[in-house]
């Protein structure tokens, strides 16, 4: 009886995808979300004679296609839309929500929240021939080293103003959170050890300590006014050195500080949106088979083909008693689809041309 029960079950899911494939003619699945969204955009207005909601909303739309850019884009494609006209604008929003209002001391205050439609920017985007990058939050183990070059004195955590002052200077377009260490007197010695070489040390025995994949080690060489930043990056496997030089900088101004501690960040937010750039237009294809007969296998799949960012779209290219072959469109690596998909507990046999569901 169970027999006879599984095999009328894996008769009826064949003829449901059959019935399924002769309606939609082997149409493809779009599977990005649909809006990008913005929070916490505040609005400050005089309350007078001339006041106009509108305007302050409009202003409200403004700074959120401002931080939405700032968000998706490399700071060098930030020009190609900076005066983009608040009609534009308009026509790229999906929604929008006033989230708290105020009127205090003749002033009006508002928080807004905007959605974005994601396939109308993307297009949009597209026109001006910029490639975006998926919004996505990351957390890395930060290090930071400061060496004064004159007296040979080096700061880990403790005295060291950058430290002290890198959460103090917040965007709300930032994905990167930094996991500060605490001060350990064995990490201490490990820096001081090597100090000569700084530049070469791996910091290997201090990173395996917290167990962290993706990392960012900031050695700063301070002589007199001038501060060099000497960066090791790792994000999602991918190493970089990033150098940046800043004259006549004084590091007890505050204002001095704070500018180039935004102007590094942003170049760590930038090296992470080149790592997360899609393009539509050159997507690559992967095609994944599963048991026919294993519907469980093909629902969390497309599960999690549904949520994987990167993802486009995909369909149903080939199915038959044995086989259910879904062709992906990816925009990012066949290596990192590996990587994010895993994150679903889905393992893939990659040893043929046809990607296998274990």
């Amino acid at each position: 009886m169970y027999f006879f029960k599984k095999n009328i079950s894996n008769c009826l899911y064949i003829f449901f995808i059959f019935l399924t494939f002769n309606f939609i003619e082997f149409s493809t699945k779009e599977v990005l979300a649909k809006t990008f969204v913005v929070s916490k955009i505040e609005v400050e207005e005089k309350y007078n004679l001339s006041f106009n909601k509108l305007k302050v909303m409009d202003r409200g739309f403004k700074k959120a296609f401002q931080d939405i850019s700032q968000m998706i884009l490399e700071r060098k494609d930030l020009d190609k839309i900076r005066n983009t006209p608040i009609n534009d604008i308009k026509k790229l929003i999906e929604n929008f929500s006033i989230l708290d209002e105020k009127f205090i001391n003749q002033k009006y205050k508002s928080i807004m929240e905007v959605e974005f439609n994601r396939k109308k920017l993307i297009k949009f985007l597209d026109s001006k021939n910029i490639t975006i990058s998926l919004p996505k939050k990351i957390n890395v183990l930060f290090i930071p080293v400061m060496i004064d070059l004159e007296t040979n004195n080096f700061n880990y955590l403790n005295e060291n103003i950058f430290a002290e002052n890198w959460e103090s200077i917040k965007k709300n377009y930032f994905q990167i959170s930094y996991i500060i260490p605490n001060e350990d007197a064995e990490d201490y010695l490990s820096i001081k050890n090597n100090l000569e070489d700084i530049e070469n040390y791996n910091f290997k025995k201090i990173l395996n300590k917290y167990y962290s994949e993706n990392f960012i080690i900031m050695i700063i060489f301070k002589r007199k006014n001038n501060i060099k930043f000497y960066s090791k990056i790792n994000f999602d496997d991918k190493f970089e050195i990033l150098s940046k030089n800043f004259k006549d900088k004084n590091i007890d101004n505050q204002t001095d500080l704070n500018l180039m501690i935004l102007n590094i960040k942003n170049e760590y937010e930038d090296n992470w949106k080149s790592i997360n750039k899609m393009s539509p237009s050159t997507s690559v294809p992967i095609r994944l088979s599963v048991e026919s007969n294993n519907t469980e296998k093909s629902l969390k799949l497309e599960n999690a083909l549904g949520n994987l960012d990167f993802v486009n779209s995909y369909n149903i290219e080939k199915f038959d008693s044995k086989m259910i072959i879904y062709k992906v469109y990816y925009s990012s690596s066949p290596k990192r689809f590996l990587k994010d998909i895993l994150s679903y507990d889905i393992s893939i046999d990659t040893s043929s041309s046809n990607w296998k569901i274990k």
